[in-house]
């Protein structure tokens, strides 16, 4: 038989029955992904520990790579001289180096891959390390392989030959390319030497090498020896998710263990290492219920692992904890004399390696040599680390101990114990070892922000993470409110570092939503840890049903969750999904602060679930149910959580919730008794009434909100006198004030006209569509002329003692040119605040266009937006207004002018005047008029001249 024909029936008999074993326990992953590294990126620093260089989660963002398939780095068209033809594919522990090995060569060998190759050797250096004799090259790979007797130079000196050396970190001896030259197949040496003269290029110069290995040990090749630089990535997202249900088998438990992973994005990161990955699913699939639905309740790197452990056998435990402490830095292959010392008998290893080979395996090699592994790196260094525990928590003052093995570990000029103190962090928590406030956190926290730039801070916050998932995160919220250091002796610099470094680990992102065309329950339950890692989740109108508010309450309740705001408006909830959704409202973990239901079909029956929320919960301020069929009887039994002292609710919304004068009785008597917090009220298109009103005006002091929404509530001017004594009081903090679309009169503007000019800090008064005449106008201009109340104290103090309003909506009511003449003596007020004014549909006339151009050229006028639109101005009161927005001292930056009547001769004016005034105005609004398109020609090459602000002409042609 000929060499390759006999090389091919060895291997296929060799690693098929690998194959077969490893997939029935789900441990060999087929699915690897392989990239080049290129000379303008760097190796990971080899001196950290790898797990850096697959645990990104202290990254903003981080690089993708484009992979490559191992088949063309394995190319046998690759030329190369006799020194450059290695090819070295480098990776952490477990990520599958020696599994893609072992592929290549069953694909090689059952033909079904890699037919350029005529022959190919794998290795293994552990192996190697067994030959203690001296041999030749022949020999060597004779030994390897008995079967191939034929085997001799001319077979060798064949092209596309190929030594694959796996596991170069596992090779005890160091390659030393000072060594003496071996050209000669047949000659005679030690092993080392022969590997070496292999990548030199002396033996065998036509050959190919590719050799595997952890990072650490890639330092031994020159690079002048290298061809190609590889590394193999491990599970993509796709992957990893796939091997879970394989794994788990269920496909509800698969999505929650994947959903409990995603959690934390260490996690996630280090899932991409497939014993890892195996490991988790293992864990997870005994530690979630189905019954237990959407409830999350993560585990951290350290109760995994803890998890794995504690389902085997004790007593051997207790020994492969001392072993794997003795040998942390030694390399995780482990013969019959590393096990003695530990005394653990080679049966008994083989017996626990086929009870749990996720924590130990067995491996038969050369001259049946037995040797053992754990089944990861992160499994001895989590055993390590509980034995190192075991002898600090012996000690007088454990803490002090810690706290040194922390120096040690940051001082030390390899960090190859990273994971290992990880693990120390995480089981002193779980055996409750020190103190919640002990000494050791409180330093490390320090060491952090004294680190903060180097890479020993992202070491010790994976350390203090795994104490609390939370740490810091207090300390960062008390900066961010107050702007001062909550730990003496660290200023601003530190604390912006730190707020990027938390914002990181923890994934936090601002909002979440869900593309258009993909919402719906299902889409928005794959993708759980993405709401719980964001501040605001926008879910409305995403076609969500009752299905989605366990798995939303779940994460409400969680507390890893960084949920702050959460809309689930126009989506269709019912009762029963309100129901499940307080469940997690009502957690004492939930932090929710926002709760929008507008428009979601809850009645009244609801309300009783939400009134509960309100009193367990005291972080909720905002609630929003508009447009629900809640009613009297809803109202009422909101009422009973509103009036709660547990209730902190700052902002209440009950925008067209079918609310009369009865419900406004409950909610009055609610606040009566709750009357401290509520800032916010929006009871807008509920007829309420007068009687309602007034009895809410009665029991609560509405002065102590910063804004109130009564918009179409069928008030008169008999509910005016309680709005107007409300803001006569010199401590209201009502900013904001909203009666449009009330029967209100003059009669009723005049009662709050009164409570404005005697004292009040309204800044927002929208009376649009109330009823106000000429005469109104009278009553609100001794208001808009007077002198502010914050320069009487250094003013001669006189009988004007006006708001501080800044935007006023009078639209939709009959003013007339009379009428606003009297109001726009305000443009000429030196102390008014007025910034925006809505005239619009006030049957305004081209009379009262002089008076406005008389204002627009006074320097105290601050006005920037009039709305003038629905008015009869048409050209000739454009051609007064332009008088004076061409003047220089015309500060207006937004004109709206809509369906005035004009014609294009308007435009005329506007282009002209916008020339003599070009810095100023930036918004025009002409649609419903008249306009030809040169006119709009016109005004359009204004907008693209950098000479002009004006960016935006809302017109249409007609």
């Amino acid at each position: 038989m000929d060499p390759q024909t006999c090389l091919k029936t060895t291997l296929k008999d060799k690693y098929q029955k690998l194959k077969e074993a490893y997939s029935e326990n789900s441990l060999l992953p087929s699915r690897l992904c392989y990239r080049m590294i290129k000379e303008d990126y760097p190796l990971n620093n080899l001196h950290e520990h790898e797990f850096r260089s697959v645990d990104k989660s202290d990254l903003h963002s981080w690089c993708y790579f484009e992979t490559i398939p191992l088949a063309d780095i394995l190319s046998c068209d690759c030329q190369h001289d006799r020194n450059k033809r290695t090819v070295i594919s480098l990776g952490v522990s477990g990520v599958g180096k020696t599994t893609t090995v072992q592929s290549c060569a069953l694909e090689w060998a059952e033909g079904k891959g890699y037919h350029d190759i005529h022959l190919l050797f794998p290795l293994t250096f552990w192996e190697l390390n067994v030959i203690k004799h001296k041999l030749s090259l022949i020999e060597l790979l004779q030994t390897f392989y008995p079967e191939l007797k034929e085997l001799d130079v001319s077979s060798l000196n064949e092209k596309n030959v190929w030594f694959v050396l796996d596991g170069l970190d596992e090779y005890h001896l160091p390659l030393k390319f000072s060594c003496p030259i071996v050209s000669d197949v047949s000659e005679v040496t030690t092993v080392d030497i022969l590997v070496t003269n292999l990548i030199r290029g002396n033996l065998l110069p036509s050959a190919h090498i590719w050799i595997t290995t952890r990072y650490a040990a890639a330092t031994q090749i020159p690079d002048c020896f290298l061809l190609k630089e590889t590394e193999v990535q491990g599970f993509s997202d796709e992957q990893k998710e796939q091997h879970f249900r394989t794994v788990i088998g269920n496909e509800n438990l698969s999505n929650k263990a994947i959903d409990h992973v995603k959690i934390s994005r260490s996690l996630d990161f280090l899932c991409q290492i497939p014993p890892i990955c195996t490991i988790m699913a293992n864990v997870l699939k005994d530690h979630l219920k189905e019954e237990d639905g959407f409830k999350i309740n993560p585990l951290n790197l350290t109760q995994i692992h803890e998890n794995l452990v504690k389902a085997s056998n004790p007593d051997i435990i207790a020994k492969l904890k001392k072993l794997a402490l003795f040998r942390m830095g030694k390399g995780n292959v482990m013969f019959e004399h590393d096990l003695q010392k530990s005394e653990i008998s080679i049966e008994e290893a083989s017996t626990f390696s086929k009870e749990c080979p996720l924590v130990l395996k067995e491996e038969k090699g050369l001259h049946n040599t037995t040797v053992f592994r754990f089944g990861h790196l992160s499994i001895q260094e989590f055993l390590a680390a509980s034995a190192k525990l075991d002898d600090i928590e012996r000690s007088p003052d454990p803490s002090v101990c810690c706290q040194y093995l922390v120096h040690q570990v940051l001082q030390g000029a390899e960090n190859h114990y990273d994971v290992f103190l990880r693990f120390i962090f995480g089981l002193i928590k779980e055996r409750s070892v020190l103190e919640p406030y002990n000494q050791l956190i409180v330093s490390t926290k320090k060491k952090i922000l004294e680190n903060i730039l180097s890479y020993n801070a992202v070491v010790l916050f994976h350390c203090l993470r795994e104490y609390d998932s939370q740490a810091l995160l207090s300390e960062v919220k008390f900066f961010l409110k107050f702007k001062i250091s909550p730990i003496s002796d660290f200023g601003p610099p530190h604390w912006l570092f730190m707020i990027q470094r938390t914002t990181n680990f923890g994934g936090m992102r601002d909002s979440f939503e869900m593309e258009l065309s993909t919402r719906c329950d299902e889409r928005l339950l794959r993708q759980l840890p993405a709401v719980l890692k964001s501040r605001k989740a926008m879910l409305r109108f995403s076609n969500l049903t009752d299905k989605c508010c366990p798995a939303l309450a779940a994460v409400l309740s969680t507390k890893e969750s960084y949920l702050r705001e959460l809309d689930l408006g126009y989506n269709s909830i019912s009762d029963d999904g309100v129901r499940q959704l307080m469940e997690g409202l009502s957690d004492q973990n939930c932090r929710l602060k926002t709760l929008r239901l507008q428009g979601c079909g809850v009645t009244a029956y609801a309300c009783k679930y939400l009134a509960s929320a309100l009193r367990q919960s005291r972080k909720l301020q905002e609630l929003d149910l508009s447009k629900n069929e809640i009613g009297n009887e809803g109202l009422q039994r909101l009422a009973d959580g509103l009036s709660s002292p547990e209730c902190k609710l700052r902002t209440l919304q009950l925008s067209q919730c079918r609310i009369e004068k009865k419900g406004c009785y409950y909610l009055a008597s609610a606040l009566q008794n709750n009357p401290d917090h509520l800032k916010v009220l929006d009871l807008s298109i509920n007829m309420v009434g007068d009687k309602g009103a007034n009895e809410l005006f009665h029991k609560f002091d509405i002065w102590k909100l910063t804004k109130l929404e009564m918009c179409h509530c069928g008030l008169t001017a008999l509910s005016c006198g309680g709005i107007g004594e409300a803001l006569k009081f010199e401590s209201s903090t009502l900013v904001e004030l909203n009666l449009s679309n009330n029967s209100l009169k003059d009669s009723g503007f005049a009662l709050i006209c009164e409570g404005m000019y005697a004292w009040c800090s309204l800044e927002k008064l929208n009376v649009s569509s109330c009823g106000i005449t000429c005469l109104g106008c009278i009553y609100l201009a001794k208001v808009l002329c007077s002198v502010s109340q914050l320069y009487s104290g250094w003013t001669q103090r006189t009988d004007w003692q006006a708001v501080e309003l800044k935007e006023l909506d009078l639209s939709m009511n009959f003013l007339g040119d009379h009428g606003v003449r009297e109001i726009l003596g305000v443009m000429k007020n030196p102390y008014s605040h007025l910034t925006t004014l809505n005239l619009s549909h006030c049957g305004l006339t081209d009379a009262c266009c002089v008076d406005f151009a008389s204002g627009f050229t006074s320097k105290e006028c601050i006005i920037s937006e009039v709305d003038l639109s629905g008015n009869d101005l048409q050209d000739k009161g454009v051609e007064k207004l332009c008088m004076g927005l061409r003047s220089p001292q015309c500060g207006l930056e937004k004109l709206l002018l809509r369906s005035c009547g004009l014609s294009s001769r308007s435009i005329q004016f506007l282009t002209t005047a916008l020339k003599s005034n070009p810095k100023h105005l930036k918004e025009l609004h002409l649609m419903g008029n008249i306009l030809e398109d040169s006119g709009i020609r016109a005004l359009m090459k204004l907008t693209k001249s950098k000479k002009y602000t004006l960016h935006t002409i809302d017109v249409s042609a007609d």
